[in-house]
């Protein structure tokens, strides 16, 4: 029995090694028929072939597999947000028509670790010259502290980094491609500045899903999604990114939102309650004048609507060009502004019509009119922006400015020498353009 079970075990090894040693390529086989090979020759040759056939299948696996790229590039996030412009109107009396890039940011973003990042943000503008040249609008490195209780989500910026409250505003009116927000424009501040900030929400975010809703047809809510509100706190050097330290100040810069319905399952969620603030001293290496800002913002963004009502007051601005040189008073000012915007039922939702209404007064005092006030610009804008992809957008609108008798009287062309964006010191001349924006983001 012993010797049956051996020859058993003996003629089935045999058999194997016959299998795995067999001539299989029909090539070879007629080769060994006709005496050109052996049959150990063939095999040898099978077998090389059988591995150079792995090694090619090797290679071109690897040749399919993405190659990883070298740790310091790993992480990194490039993108653009960019604003392409044609505009045709009227600008202190002469006639305007003119492309332009009014905004060319390149953003290069690389998160270091979990809780510290880095951000570098170039950005064209074009000289008194009419040269398109670039500058860094955002260089700075961001830390992620853990959560305080009801404090979440915080972030400080150290570096050139985000003004307190344009960002925030920014994210509310979609169509910052049109123009800036209604105190830039005036020139009191703008939006980025070297220093501090601490920045972050109130009791954790919104739910997914409600934020998904709302950025269907606004995808700039994409931030400041706080349950019941944001915060954002700083200490600047005051100037802003495009001007010189030119003293020792720095102003005290803060906003506070309140979200008071955060907690409702409804669309209640959506209106927020704003306030920010600036202490500080104007820009100037002496005599530096006070600057000091308050504005109140309620907004209310909905699935198919946005609506927000601005009022502020101001002394002074941020260069310390607003004081009238004859009594060396700081100028005060006061601001109301408010916007709409609705999504309109049509081409797949992605149609919004919008307007918005600014008053201005830059002398609440009367000082640099003598007395005589009318003094104030308004403007009045409207139109229609398409929704290409995200936040990729085609917008079409007009824009009339509005300029009192008096906003270039006496010595008033001297204080509104500084950063107003409006030109203000026309002599009464109104402003109007027709303008058309091409607004590309990744």
């Amino acid at each position: 029995m012993r010797r049956l079970v051996f020859l058993l075990l003996f003629f089935f090894l045999l058999v194997g090694i016959g299998q795995a040693a067999s001539i299989t390529n029909p090539l070879l086989k007629v080769l060994i028929r006709k005496g050109i090979l052996t049959e150990e020759e063939a095999l040898e040759i099978q077998k090389e072939a059988a591995q150079e056939a792995q090694k090619q299948e090797e290679t071109t696996k690897e040749a399919k597999e993405p190659k990883a790229s070298p740790k310091a590039l790993q992480g990194i996030k490039l993108g653009t947000l960019t604003y392409l412009d044609y505009s045709i109107g009227e600008e202190k009396g002469v006639d305007t028509s003119a492309f332009a890039i009014t905004r060319g940011y390149f953003n290069f973003k690389k998160e270091i670790t979990p809780w510290m990042g880095f951000r570098l943000t170039p950005d064209v503008h074009r000289d008194s010259t009419g040269d398109i040249k670039v500058r860094l609008k955002y260089v700075y490195a961001w830390f992620k502290p853990p959560s305080l209780e009801f404090l979440t989500d915080i972030k400080s910026e150290v570096g050139q980094g985000h003004f307190p409250w344009l960002d925030f505003q920014e994210h509310v009116n979609p169509y910052r491609c049109q123009g800036t927000m209604p105190r830039e424009r005036a020139g009191t501040f703008n939006s980025a500045d070297l220093g501090l900030g601490v920045m972050g929400y109130f009791g954790g975010k919104l739910p997914e899903d409600y934020v998904k809703e709302l950025a269907k047809h606004y995808p700039i809510f994409d931030h400041y999604t706080g349950k019941f509100g944001s915060w954002h706190l700083g200490l600047y050097n005051g100037g802003g990114y495009h001007a010189a330290e030119k003293n020792n100040n720095k102003p005290i810069e803060g906003r506070l939102t309140i979200r008071p319905f955060g907690a409702m399952d409804s669309y209640l969620r959506g209106f927020q309650l704003s306030y920010f603030f600036i202490r500080g001293k104007g820009n100037l290496a002496q005599n530096a004048p006070d600057y000091k800002v308050d504005l109140f913002m309620l907004s209310f963004q909905h699935p198919w609507f946005v609506v927000t009502a601005e009022y502020s007051t101001s002394k002074g601005n941020n260069s310390g060009s607003w004081v009238d040189p004859t009594t060396g008073r700081v100028l005060k000012t006061r601001l109301w502004s408010v916007f709409g915007d609705v999504t309109l039922p049509i081409l797949q939702e992605k149609l919004h019509v919008f307007a918005r209404y600014d008053w201005f007064d830059p002398d609440t005092d009367n000082i640099c009119t003598n007395g005589a006030g009318d003094d104030e610009y308004q403007l009045y804008l409207a139109g229609l922006a398409y929704q290409i992809h995200k936040k990729n957008m085609l917008l079409l609108d007009a824009e009339w400015v509005d300029y009192g008798e008096n906003i270039a009287a006496g010595s008033w062309s001297k204080p509104y020498s500084g950063p107003g964006a409006l030109g203000i010191g026309t002599g009464g001349e109104d402003n109007f353009r027709i303008q058309a924006v091409l607004q590309v983001a990744f």
